[in-house]
């Protein structure tokens, strides 16, 4: 399937695929690899929502990274649901996860137990 398929409509309250976006408008731009665990994670805030993030992705930190694509999250939808966690002695920062799994598609997934999300997949 095409990144375009990704992630599923009825997931629109998650994450949404935005399509001709200023650059301006992104308000995070992360890039994940490979030799990083097959992850990327880090810090945001609840109040972000809806964040605008772009998603690049390597195979490591010396090749080229290819887009996966520019979302925006809703960031209180994606904890109710457990794809996400608030970070400890914290209420309104959560982590936040995208994992490069073996079948080549970028998840959003708290841990490798944890329900998970497709986002889009790795070309």
């Amino acid at each position: 399937m095409k990144n375009e398929s990704y992630p599923p409509q009825n997931m629109n309250r998650f994450v949404r695929r935005v399509y001709n976006v200023d650059g301006l408008e992104i308000r995070r731009d992360w890039t994940g690899n490979d030799e990083s665990a097959r992850n990327h994670n880090g810090r945001v805030q609840l109040s972000e929502s809806p964040l605008r993030l772009r998603l690049s992705w390597r195979k490591s930190k010396h090749d080229f990274a290819h887009l996966i694509g520019v979302f925006d999250l809703g960031l209180r939808n994606l904890l109710e649901a457990g794809y996400v966690r608030l970070e400890p002695r914290s209420e309104d920062e959560i982590r936040l996860r995208f994992y490069h799994d073996w079948d080549n598609m970028i998840y959003i997934q708290v841990n490798n137990k944890g329900p998970r999300l497709p986002v889009g997949r790795v070309p």
